[in-house]
């Protein structure tokens, strides 16, 4: 094999199957994949997509869970200068029909534990020319994975990529109207991945890392050299060098450099880091953009548990296990992580950072995930997929640094404005809009949306929030999430906040109902602790001394389970669907 390619991803792969064959890309339960073995069936179903007649640029839909055949089939279509296009495991058959026939795929993977919302949009599928199977399935003249994948050559294809090309087309999720295609770009990824390294780097000056904690940081970013770091953190010379421009170009440039020249790709295998997401699927921008790290990179390996529902028992015992250094989950994700009754049972002293995202993650719940995993590092990131995804970080290295609503300091341009779109005060509340190399190409056949939501080069993120003194960013809430009440504005985020620190309540949505008095009037919708019974009174009286009379919930539906996005997020457009009636004595 030789190292050189002319596509992207083919480059990266081969050269870490030169430079590190027997080095892990994955671990899934018993199985382990390697650089070595990857790359061969990479090629093998590139090439077999491209018998198939898929040119550049066509799309590849595929709807797996975190496995290792999401991780070959992205690689894949990708080597066969393709678009992949992840689909929602979780989609009903309307669903995926219209995401499948929007985005124009010409080939659909599947696994057969979706079948029956599959076989059900089968039929609707008319632009599919060939069904390929991960198991059994009723769906027509549909081919075995195996089968398929093993008729390819094991040769580099050869098909020319360039990094303005579209590396993949992430659906949003669909929360006003139907879900848009955003489609991102190789470039996007590695100006992301760059300047969030080197942003890490220089920030570190700014945080009370302890010396292990340090060295710990150091080992993650992985950038040879920067080992140095953890002997002048906690000198005045050292924070100096580190806060400097030059240092975050030095940094930017060395990890650009690492990414982009494959003689490069032997430097970086000296280490392993194993990282989780067990709560973040791929098919969402959140968890995918790790794959590209993982192309790029070369030396991350993420470990994945079998099965598609999130199993804390499995999650601590892999932990334990395969000793990774970092997980990444939903808010959700962590709450029931570090709630899980037999969580002292495991050793989950591996873990070194502590990552959320997806959602703002709670102070009392980051209070939590210290307590539960001594010594971890808690990085918040914050952005959207539009963005590839992040736009913020902040480090917590204690209980004690942790702020309210705080996603930290941005690593673009970043601007909050009014409604007129005009720059705001310090302090003052306006929508966040963001700037930079790594904003979405745009909406895949939806030039009116991508016009609305681009101007002048800024993207309108629909986030509400502002800049402290420290020039961080609070997060409020989403901008279309504000309830007007008798003139005054209530973002539901404040009175979730607020319902959240009641022992009785599990999980909580606030939205506003038509009210002929108020013009909408706030209704709390409260799943329970699990063997609670509280009323109505119970959780209004909660609020009382906390939360302005206003802002007091006026009504409250108690509920088995609150709908949930897949990356955990409560549905709010679904609950004003449901429990949204106008009826004021609806609890």
């Amino acid at each position: 094999m030789k190292p050189f390619s002319q596509n992207i991803i083919a480059n990266r792969i081969q050269c870490h199957a030169i430079h590190n064959p027997e080095g892990e890309i994955a671990v899934y339960g018993d199985r382990r994949i390697i650089w070595r073995e990857l790359c061969v069936r990479v090629y093998k179903l590139a090439n077999m997509l491209i018998s198939e007649g898929v040119s550049p640029g066509d799309k590849v839909a595929f709807m797996f869970h975190n496995c290792p055949e999401f991780i070959e089939v992205n690689y894949a279509v990708q080597v066969a200068g393709a678009i992949p296009v992840p689909v929602n495991y979780r989609f009903s058959a309307s669903e995926i029909t219209y995401q499948i026939n929007h985005c124009d795929a010409r080939i659909f993977f599947f696994e057969s534990a979706f079948n029956p919302a599959v076989e059900q949009a089968a039929h609707d599928l008319s632009g599919i020319g060939k069904f390929i199977c991960k198991g059994d399935t009723l769906v027509a003249e549909a081919v075995a994975y195996e089968t398929f994948l093993s008729s390819g050559s094991a040769d580099d294809p050869q098909i020319p990529t360039d990094w303005s090309d579209v590396a993949v087309m992430i659906y949003t999720g669909g929360t006003t109207g139907f879900p848009k295609g955003v489609m991102l770009t190789y470039q996007g990824h590695l100006d992301m991945f760059c300047n969030l390294v080197a942003a890490i780097a220089t920030r570190l000056a700014d945080v009370n890392l302890s010396k292990d904690q340090m060295q710990h940081i150091t080992h993650l970013v992985s950038v040879p050299g920067l080992g140095f770091l953890s002997g002048l953190i906690n000198t005045k010379l050292g924070k100096k060098i580190l806060r400097s421009k030059k240092t975050y170009k030095s940094v930017e440039k060395a990890i650009r450099y690492l990414f982009m020249h494959p003689e490069s790709a032997g430097k970086i295998h000296k280490t392993t880091l194993r990282f989780m997401t067990p709560s973040m699927p791929y098919f969402h921008d959140a968890s995918y953009q790790a794959l590209m790290l993982c192309a790029f990179a070369g030396n991350i390996c993420p470990v994945m548990i079998p099965g598609i529902t999130f199993n804390p028992e499995a999650i601590l015992k892999a932990v334990e296990a395969e000793r990774p250094l970092v997980m990444a989950n939903v808010p959700t994700g962590w709450k029931k992580l570090v709630s899980f009754e037999g969580f002292d049972n495991y050793d989950v002293s591996s873990l070194l950072a502590a990552a959320t995202g997806a959602g703002v993650c709670p102070a009392d719940l980051k209070q939590k995930i210290f307590d539960r995993f001594p010594g971890v590092v808690v990085i918040d990131v914050f952005g959207q997929t539009e963005m590839t995804p992040i736009t913020t970080f902040r480090i917590d290295t204690s209980p004690e640094t942790i702020k309210e609503r705080s996603v930290g300091k941005s690593i673009l341009d970043a601007r909050v404005v009014d409604e007129k779109g005009k720059d705001v005060r310090q302090g003052d509340v306006g929508e966040i809009m963001y700037r930079s190399s790594w904003v979405m190409q745009g909406y895949y056949k939806d030039e009116e949306e991508t016009e609305a939501s681009l101007k002048d080069g800024w993207f309108k993120s629909g986030d509400l929030g502002y800049i402290d003194k420290d020039g961080e960013i609070r997060l409020v809430d989403r901008k279309k999430e504000c309830i007007n009440t008798g003139g005054e504005k209530v973002f539901p985020l404040e009175v979730e906040e607020v319902l959240h620190h009641h022992p009785h309540v599990e999980e909580v949505c606030v939205i506003g109902v038509p009210d002929e008095e108020w013009g909408h009037a706030i209704r709390a919708v409260v799943q329970p602790v699990s063997g609670a019974d509280p009323d109505p009174e119970e959780i209004r009286a909660f609020c009382r001394g906390k939360l302005a009379g206003y802002k007091i919930p006026r009504s409250v539906v108690f509920v088995d389970e609150l709908p949930l996005s897949p990356v955990g997020k409560v549905l709010r457009s679904k609950i004003r669907e449901l429990y949204g009636q106008p009826a004021t004595k609806m609890t």
